[in-house]
């Protein structure tokens, strides 16, 4: 065997003791390629693993696999909620703590012989719910007494807000009662109430109890801050089905309810999808930090899934008067106003110079009140009050409501482009009113048509005073025909309108108002201060002068 042929045999049998060796490292370490440790992750050596420390027992168990992408092997604590913390709630945890603050209500009314008859359901007051009164086995039917005293039950519900005893709850569940009773779940047990206050034109109402401990409240959130899709939960007593909880999400804000409402510009209602039916009126819309943030005041008859509740920071300021006072007052400007952004349309603002701006718009004044002592002016544009500017029309009428009748304010206006300020002393908010008359006689009219505008007037006569009930002191010309293709028509202008002024100058007959009208050349912004007789509204309307 030469020397090379024997350096080969040395080198072949070299390579197979290594191989050798490299596989049963892989079968002793169980068949699998362990990664490098990452520099400083606190793992142990691979050859310390061989055999336990000195100091530590041979029963040790074996160490968490740890996956590979997180180095760390330290547990993460499990998240736990603290329910005593300011955050979000569950549910059930909410209902659990609201519970006991949530009372049933029961209203009686005693119909006494010869006073006015018993009160009904009003088909704009979905939340009312009547118990019958039951026959009187003794006495055949169409033979009641109708000399003894009857009596009318309603119910709804209402919630703790002071752990001395104070109810909130709405005006309509109690209105007209004789009796009003407080029934409490946590003991099952009945209280007489007395009525605090009521606030109608709000339909919110004060109530107290007497009870020998401290009683379950609800806290009160903050409505301002409650946003659209947010769940809220509703708990009441509906059909008499005590303590029955809803949930659902917010479904809109502002809302107007129009032919419900006592006082419209009022309204702000919380709009949401929680199942609500009668008997919930009164009681509580919650967030879910189990604060309430509304009171449940009205449904849609017409669909299901839509109810309306009562802003908490309405409440809020209602219920301080009425623990005070046992009575509202509210500040009063006397103006008919719309929204600038909202309700003018773009040749509005641009006639009354008012792009880009925010605040109410002024339509009209009414006599003798406190805006027009001021000076305020139909046309103007109130944007700041005491310096603080507003966001719309109902910025104005909630900041000057939640002022005290007699309260001296700072109005900032824009009148024909130009900032003013005025200051106005305000009064108590009266009740809406309307008011017209009507006159007999009659004398030709002298009529004036005109095609660019889409509008036919006349002078105002004793019969178009009778006509139209125009009040007496009503000056201008009456519209008696709009063209249902006329931008006249697109702004609402319909026949029985009273045009007072043209261009911010007064017209008291056709021929003064011809006089205006015939100098505009098409293209020009026309600006027509409008009276609607029999309900008390004046209002702008900005036209474009059409072509011939």
């Amino acid at each position: 065997m030469t020397t090379r042929t024997l350096r080969k045999l040395q080198f072949l049998l070299l390579t197979f003791l290594v191989s050798t060796v490299a596989i049963l490292g892989m079968s002793a370490a169980g068949g699998k390629v362990l990664p490098p440790e990452p520099a400083g992750s606190g793992a142990r050596p691979a050859a310390a693993s061989a055999a336990p420390p000195a100091d530590t027992p041979s029963t040790q168990e074996k160490p968490k696999v740890t996956p590979a992408q997180r180095g760390d092997t330290r547990e993460l604590p499990v998240p736990r909620r603290d329910l005593t913390a300011p955050g979000l709630m569950a549910i059930p945890d909410i209902v659990e703590r609201a519970n006991d603050a949530v009372v049933n209500i029961r209203a009686t009314e005693i119909i006494r012989p010869g006073s006015r008859g018993p009160r009904r359901s009003n088909p704009q007051d979905p939340f009312e719910f009547f118990f019958p009164r039951p026959d009187n086995p003794r006495q055949p039917r169409g033979q009641e007494q109708e000399d003894d005293d009857q009596r009318q039950d309603s119910g709804g519900s209402g919630f703790i807000v002071t752990d001395d005893g104070y109810v909130l709850t709405n005006y309509h569940v109690i209105e007209d009662a004789d009796k009003v009773v407080v029934q409490l779940s946590e003991e099952n047990k009945s209280y007489d109430a007395t009525v605090v206050g009521t606030d109608p034109t709000t339909d919110l109402a004060l109530l107290k109890i007497t009870a020998t401990r401290k009683l379950a409240t609800i806290p009160l959130g903050d409505s301002d801050q409650v946003r659209v899709g947010e769940w809220v939960v509703a708990i009441g007593n509906p059909l008499a089905y005590d303590h029955t909880v809803t949930v659902g999400v917010v479904s809109a804000k502002g809302r107007k309810l129009a032919g419900l409402s006592r006082d419209v510009s009022l309204d702000n209602y919380i709009q949401t999808d929680a199942a609500i039916n009668r008997g919930n009126s009164g009681g509580p819309l919650m967030n879910l930090r189990g604060e309430a943030v509304g009171i449940n005041s009205a449904i849609s008859v017409a669909g299901q899934g839509i109810s309306f509740a009562i802003p908490i920071n309405m409440a809020r300021d209602v219920m301080t008067q009425l623990r005070d006072k046992g009575r509202v007052s509210r500040g009063f400007l006397g103006v008919t106003i719309r929204d600038i952004q909202q309700e003018l349309s773009p040749e509005d603002r641009e006639y009354f110079k008012l792009e880009g701006r925010k605040g109410a718009f002024v339509n009209a004044v009414t006599r003798d009140q406190p805006a027009e002592r001021a000076g305020v002016k139909p046309g103007d544009a109130i944007v700041s009050v005491d310096g603080q500017t507003l966001d719309g029309s109902d910025d104005l009428i909630r900041t000057i409501s939640g002022k005290t009748p007699g309260a001296a304010v700072s109005l900032g206006i824009i009148r024909d482009g130009r900032e003013k300020t005025l200051t106005a002393e305000l009064m108590n908010r009266p009740d809406p009113s309307r008011g017209g008359e009507r006159e007999e006689t009659e004398e030709p009219p002298a009529a004036g048509s005109d095609r660019r505008l889409g509008v036919t007037v006349e002078d105002i006569t004793p019969r178009t005073r009778q006509e139209y009930r125009i009040d007496d002191d009503l000056s201008g010309v009456v519209i008696t025909r709009v063209s249902q293709v006329s931008d006249a028509w697109e702004k609402g202008l319909r026949e029985g309108d009273v045009i007072v002024e043209v261009n911010r100058q007064q017209v008291g007959s056709v021929d003064s108002y011809r006089a205006i009208v015939e100098k505009l050349k098409p293209g020009d912004i026309m600006a027509l201060y409008v009276a609607t007789p029999g309900v008390d509204v004046k209002r702008f309307v900005t036209l474009r002068v059409g072509e011939e």
